[in-house]
């Protein structure tokens, strides 16, 4: 019975938790740059299902030289774009990154955005873990309220953190 006990004890010990965290990524989309653009902003919904808070350490994708994820500041009457850093998602919650908020930037594009492809990226978390997520490129020109996203012009705003 004793040797049942400590067997059970030490598999509790090494076994991951039930409710390790799980991040998940709801409504990933760019925008469509302007042709001439060299940048392109993206987002999406960060959720963590998990009891900690996860912290992400980056992305990558074929489609920018450089993806970053920045947050908009107002500062002195202007607003400027900061790279975020860290990018937390807290524990059973969720991270936004919206038009006027939170985004992602997509810097130095490696080829033309067409409106209706995908743009793959993976999202690397500080425990390892990395998620793939497909983000539909969609040109806004036409609709200035897609899916209830206010649109921002990029062209005026200051980035910091480059």
């Amino acid at each position: 019975m004793k040797i049942k006990l400590v067997i059970m004890s030490a598999l509790m010990l090494i076994m991951p938790s039930l409710a390790a965290a799980e991040i998940t990524i709801e409504d990933a989309w760019v925008r469509l740059p302007p042709p001439v653009a060299d940048t392109a902003a993206g987002y999406m919904v960060m959720r963590n299902s998990g009891d900690q808070d996860v912290e992400i350490t980056g992305v990558t994708t074929d489609a920018a030289k450089q993806p970053e994820f920045h947050s908009t500041i107002e500062h002195g009457g202007m607003m400027h774009m900061m790279k975020m850093e860290p990018v937390i998602v807290p524990a059973h919650g969720e991270l936004h990154f919206g038009t006027g908020g939170n985004h992602l930037m997509l810097i130095g594009l490696t080829g033309e955005l067409k409106a209706g492809s995908h743009v793959m990226m993976t999202i690397k978390t500080a425990e390892g873990k990395n998620i793939m997520v497909h983000a539909e490129v969609r040109d806004m020109r036409a609709d200035k309220d897609h899916s209830g996203h206010k649109t921002m012009d990029h062209g005026d705003m200051q980035h910091r953190g480059h």
